[in-house]
């Protein structure tokens, strides 16, 4: 194995340590209330409550529209936090923050019909907005830490964020848990669906507050309205926006068809089902958003200055999430029986033939995540729009052919479906991208 091929930038590593530090600590201590939440609402009830956050976590895309990722960017680029340019990207997610909670609130409304209205879900949509909205707060300023490559503000926010949680979460389930024992009835369980989303309402508004006042510590933020920015928003960050809400709505669109698309009888657990399996999914993301929010400023930098050492940056972060991604894949593969088992217990045991299927999700994702975040540092962000665009109907197409037929397995299939056809698209961009950038550099 040849170093020169393995080894990243000093920087990137030193941002590594940081994000693996803090990361672990976040992850570790959310995954105790979650899991334990989930033991003690079961299948049904952590249906409802996940349907309702998902709902949320996605349209709170509205807020952000690639701004976040935007103001990542231009702080590599310049190379310190421009306070008047936070403050600009912070007054417009302000202001898409008002259409989001309008949104939201609509679609509360529309789960009030009929006489069969289930009023847990119509608060926990609302709930749940308020804490996508908090978190899309916290993300924006994170991108500030990771555009000036400091990711050890970063750890301190996340960390700081989970263990908010661990305390307001803990206390309704410890709560619950003295009040009603592990298996409360079906009437306790939506109520502590309610009483769970309310604590992560307390514990996001403290971790925003704390991470806003890390920022002011690193930045005077002047607070604005610029219409320039607007213009620049439209023209250069909405494809990138609209390809992102693309891309969350073929990931997150399974969780709300799985619960419309099955009778009613079993639609709640099904949900609950396929959301015990999937949340295994998204903690093994942290591997690759561990390494591209480290290498992202890394690689906006150099694809700009050094093409060429963009291109091996790229391909050296590409063996990383590939060997990884292999061995997650593996290991859900062959193991998802124990580790449904030891996570959820007996009630989920019908959530591990659906890790199984999601398996070879991991590595299509791991390598996928690094080869769309390579076409915004090279600019393509228009292709990425109508690639990310297209695939909503491919995915929403399959889902909607494979879940009457397999039920959370067949959302599986669909999203690793979706996955492949995701690289075929992208990959050929990325390194027709760098090749024309190196082309242009040995030109000069």
């Amino acid at each position: 194995m040849s170093p020169s091929r393995w080894s990243l930038p000093a920087r990137v590593r030193r941002n590594v340590g940081f994000k693996v530090a803090g990361t672990v600590v976040e992850k570790g201590l959310r995954a105790l209330v979650v899991f334990t939440a989930a033991r003690m609402l079961g299948p049904q009830a952590w249906g409802r409550y996940t349907y309702a956050f998902t709902l949320a976590m996605l349209l709170v895309q509205i807020t952000d529209l690639g701004l976040g990722l935007f103001l990542n960017r231009e702080i590599a680029r310049k190379g310190s936090a421009d306070g008047a340019l936070i403050g600009e990207v912070l007054t417009l997610k302000a202001a898409l923050a008002g259409v989001y909670a309008a949104t939201i609130a609509m679609l509360a409304l529309w789960h009030i019909r009929g006489d069969s209205a289930d009023m847990t879900v119509v608060f926990a949509i609302l709930i749940c907005g308020g804490v996508a909205l908090l978190s899309s707060a916290i993300e924006s300023i994170v991108h500030v830490f990771r555009g000036v490559q400091d990711l050890s503000l970063e750890a301190r926010v996340h960390s700081v964020h989970a263990a908010f949680a661990v305390v307001s979460g803990g206390l309704v389930l410890g709560t619950a848990l003295w009040a009603w024992g592990w298996v409360p009835s079906a009437t306790q369980r939506d109520q502590l669906v309610l009483l769970y989303a309310g604590s992560m309402v307390v514990s996001t508004l403290l971790g925003s507050v704390y991470a806003y006042r890390i920022l002011r510590r690193l930045t005077s933020v002047t607070w604005r309205f610029n219409p320039e920015l607007v213009t620049r928003f439209r023209r250069e960050v909405l494809p990138l926006g609209i390809a992102i809400v693309a891309s969350m709505i073929y990931y997150r669109i399974d969780v709300p068809m799985i619960r419309n698309l099955l009778p009613a009888a079993t639609a709640d657990a099904q949900t609950g089902l396929y959301t015990a399996a999937y949340k295994l999914l998204e903690h093994t993301a942290l591997f690759p958003a561990i390494l591209m929010a480290a290498a992202f400023p890394a690689l906006s930098e150099t694809v700009v200055q050094s093409p060429r050492r963009a291109a091996e940056l790229h391909q050296t972060t590409l063996r990383w999430l590939g060997a990884g991604g292999l061995a997650v894949c593996a290991a859900f593969a062959l193991g998802s029986q124990p580790i449904v088992a030891v996570l959820y217990g007996d009630d989920f045991a019908d959530s591990a033939p659906i890790l199984v299927a999601l398996a070879p999700c991991v590595l299509l994702t791991f390598v996928n995540y690094l080869e769309t975040h390579m076409l915004v540092a090279l600019g393509l962000v228009r292709a990425q729009m109508l690639i990310s665009v297209s695939l909503i109907a491919v995915n929403i197409g399959l889902n909607w052919w494979f879940i009457p037929l397999w039920q959370g397995a067949g959302a599986a299939w669909a999203t690793a479906a979706t996955e492949v056809c995701l690289f075929i698209a992208v990959a050929p961009l990325v390194r027709r991208g760098l090749r024309a950038r190196i082309a242009e550099e040995d030109a000069k």
